[in-house]
């Protein structure tokens, strides 16, 4: 047993399936053991085309697995081009274990062919700000004690990508035998339910004076809210608050909900606003936020003001929040769970404070049709059918794509236009089932992400958004779902351009710079890696689909959208 398969032992014990790399001589001994674990069913190796895709391939697969990601690349330009996709795991706090190899420690600092030591490309240094733990192992007896530490690290709150680089003689020693720590996956899988509690015993305080004087709240939650909308979609009816979503928060809640507002900041919408802007609040809670510029629509005093309370499970965000009247640490669905208990017990004293309202059906929209009744959007109209020979509008395809695939779809949005027109205008009675990358925000990670979340689940389709921009960066990891006959669902936008950096330049720059990408076949593109593909330039185009065969379809499929270039989508706050 070496101690590449004492790694292998461990995955298994975190239930992890797949490890996605690119190969390279040194990475050969963890290949060896993954071969092995693979016929015993165990982790299998799943080659990627460019590392940068196989840790977007591993994000993917975390978010939908709700199991560690696990990416791996060879010494050099293998670790330099892995480290855009941990940035992006590392901003969206996803677990990662990281692995990239290096050269014999009897070599090291000898001018050795891509040497990535101290003295050479540093790997240590390039990982060092992009991850939660970040270790060489320099002898055999560290390397579990450093594993342990690592995959405690990248599971912990908060969560995000952790790194080991092993020469590729300690990944060939032989190990003295198995796993020290048999019980490290039930240690860790523990929830932390620890809260400040004082600071819930007054923010319970000003959540009920506010409503026994029959004055309003409102919820802007975030990013980390994202396990707690069960909770927070109960305190809001409890209260009656209006839920309000950041950009990143829009996963949280089911938008169909009465209660549900839309999203405040970047590409939000003006009920969003007009709930903050209500002279009646008197307390807003903003829960997992970072209160970031997207946000915060630039730190908008409308929010950032003494009605804010501030709740997090990581303290160091409340650095942006100086002027809220409480900070609340502890884990959100904990905290709101806590705050329900307190509101319920009060409805069953003789003076309840407020009477709990119901939820709206979280099975379908509303009868007011795609777009949710409580949310303002600024062209209802482009949801409707488009004229015939006019292309589709991205508001139209959204509510198509809705409507015509399984309920249980996962939407991945890629940064692109697709960003901005899907905050505004996409909408699903799962708010879970919608994915985007927007702290780091690199482009073609939805790519990657969209075929990882395939690895995890083959029951419903896979959907990338995407652009002709981002297909052209990373578009040849079709290939490996064509290889795994993976039900991946690929859309891209096609405007012939860099869309998104053209509608804001046009808006900021000073000269006529020309953003435009010559005319692609994507189509063709895809058939040509053995995909399936449509060319979509119209409406009606999309009734010549069979939506439920491809639902069905073990295998990828494109379809090209031309999209009209010089439509804006919404960049600004309606």
């Amino acid at each position: 047993m070496t101690q590449a398969d004492l790694i292998v032992d461990y995955l298994e014990q975190f239930g992890v399936e797949f490890v996605f790399g690119v190969p390279g001589s040194p990475l050969g001994p963890l290949f060896d053991a993954l071969a092995r674990s693979g016929r015993r069913g165990g982790p299998r190796s799943v080659l990627a085309r460019h590392e940068s895709g196989a840790a977007f391939i591993a994000e993917g697969y975390a978010r939908t697995s709700g199991k560690i990601g696990v990416c791996c690349s060879t010494t050099g330009p293998g670790a330099t081009n892995l480290v855009t996709g941990v940035w992006s795991a590392y901003a969206e706090q996803v677990p990662l274990l990281v692995i990239t190899t290096q050269t014999r420690i009897a070599d090291f600092d000898r001018g050795c062919f891509q040497d990535s030591t101290r003295n050479g490309i540093d790997i240590m240094g390039l990982f060092d700000s992009c991850t939660l733990y970040n270790s060489m192992v320099t002898h055999p007896d560290q390397l579990e004690r450093k594993l342990v530490a690592a995959l405690t690290a990248a599971l912990d709150t908060p969560k995000g990508p952790a790194h080991l680089s092993i020469p590729v003689n300690i990944l060939a020693t032989e190990t003295g035998g198995p796993a020290s720590y048999p019980g490290l996956h039930a240690l860790l899988n523990v929830g932390n339910g620890t809260i400040d509690s004082a600071a819930l015993e007054r923010l319970c305080e000003e959540v009920t004076e506010v409503l026994r004087r029959r004055k309003k709240i409102v919820l802007l939650l975030g990013h980390n809210c994202r396990d707690a909308g069960k909770e927070i979609t109960r305190f809001a009816e409890l209260t009656g608050a209006a839920m309000v979503t950041t950009p990143r928060g829009k996963p949280v809640i089911n938008p169909y909900h009465p209660l549900a507002r839309g999203g405040f900041g970047y590409a939000g919408h003006s009920s969003a606003r007009m709930a903050l802007a209500d002279e009646e609040v008197e307390l807003i809670l903003a829960a997992g936020t970072n209160l970031g510029e997207w946000s915060t629509s630039k730190w908008d005093p409308l929010l950032m003001n003494g009605k804010l309370i501030h709740i997090h499970d990581n303290p160091a965000w409340f650095a942006r929040s100086p002027m809220a009247r409480l900070h609340m640490q502890g884990n959100i669905g904990v905290v709101f769970s806590r705050l329900n208990e307190c509101l319920e017990r009060s409805q069953h004293s003789e003076k309840p404070i407020l009477a709990p309202m119901k939820g709206g059906d979280p099975e379908a929209p509303t009868s007011s049709g795609y777009v949710p009744a409580n949310i303002t959007v600024q062209d209802p109209a482009c949801c409707q059918p488009s004229g015939d020979g006019r292309p589709i509008g991205a508001p139209r395809l959204f509510a198509l794509l809705v409507s015509r695939l399984p309920r249980e779809s996962r939407f991945f949005i890629d940064n692109s236009t697709s960003v901005p027109w899907s905050l505004h205008y996409f909408f699903h009675s799962r708010p879970e089932a919608y994915h985007l990358s927007l702290e780091f925000a690199t482009m073609a990670w939805a790519i990657g992400a969209a075929i990882g979340s395939a690895f995890a689940d083959r029951s419903s389709p896979a959907v990338c958004i995407t652009g002709d921009g981002c297909y052209l960066m990373s578009g040849q990891e079709i290939t490996v779902a064509v290889e795994q006959k993976l039900p991946v669902l690929f859309v891209v936008f096609n405007d012939h351009a860099y869309g998104l950096i053209r509608h804001g330049h046009r808006i900021t720059g000073k000269e006529g710079v020309n953003f435009d990408i010559p005319a692609v076949d994507f189509a063709m593109m895809a058939k040509a890696a053995g995909a399936r593909a449509h060319t979509i330039r119209e409406e009606k185009d999309l009734d010549l689909i069979d939506w439920r065969e491809l639902a069905l379809h073990q295998g990828p499929t494109l379809l090209e959208v031309t999209v009209d270039r010089e439509k804006q989508p919404p960049l600004a706050m309606a």
